[in-house]
């Protein structure tokens, strides 16, 4: 079942998408060089959205909110490497988890390429169309395998800081008002409510 277009007003001051997540999680790291791409880009067929690269540039491999886990252009397949998810998507035997979209290839005019996954079974897209600038991608969710599809009209980096920043954003929404945001880089891990309460505490410092 597809959803409606979902389309929110954006906040109205200079600030990048970027910078807000930045912001909200208090994440801040040298920029990477961003390598990778081009080769997954080529195997696909189409260009991502700049501001989904630029994320991942300024993130480290690793999760928001201890959550929210984006595909990558890691070079070693692993599983959280976007061009041998695309490739697994592909497969003909899971065609109708993915109606009415489907999942992009070079042979279609449009179609999926999932960008993210969180920690329970909640999928991210874009609905990739390559007659459209990436920028113009809307943003496919959805919950679980089987539940309905519900499309964003904001780009991925908006899409991400109102899943964790904004608590109005159902039902895709982690955010607590009286907790702060913050990112996991890959290999930490939070054993105890007393790391999960300092890394949520509104006071906490960057």
């Amino acid at each position: 079942m597809s959803g409606s277009v979902v389309t929110l007003p954006s906040v109205n001051d200079q600030l990048t998408w970027i910078d807000r997540i930045i912001d909200v999680t208090g994440w801040h790291q040298e920029i990477e060089d961003g390598a990778g791409w081009e080769q997954v880009e080529a195997e696909i067929g189409v260009a991502f959205p700049s501001d989904f690269k630029d994320l991942c540039r300024r993130f480290v491999p690793g999760s928001f909110y201890a959550y929210l886990q984006l595909l990558r252009s890691t070079r070693e397949r692993e599983p959280g490497d976007l061009l041998r998810m695309w490739a697994y998507c592909r497969s003909e035997s899971f065609a109708a988890v993915y109606a009415p979209y489907g999942i992009y290839g070079s042979d279609k005019g449009s179609g999926l390429i999932q960008w993210g996954a969180d920690q329970v079974e909640g999928r991210y897209y874009w609905l990739a169309d390559r007659t459209v600038e990436p920028e113009r991608w809307p943003v496919a969710a959805q919950k679980g395998g089987g539940d309905p599809w519900h499309l964003f009209d904001m780009s991925t980096t908006e899409f991400i800081y109102r899943m964790i920043a904004d608590p109005e954003f159902e039902p895709f929404t982690v955010a607590d008002r009286s907790r702060r945001a913050f990112y996991l880089p890959h290999g930490q891990t939070i054993s105890s409510a007393a790391e999960w309460d300092a890394l949520t505490n509104p006071s906490r410092d960057s």
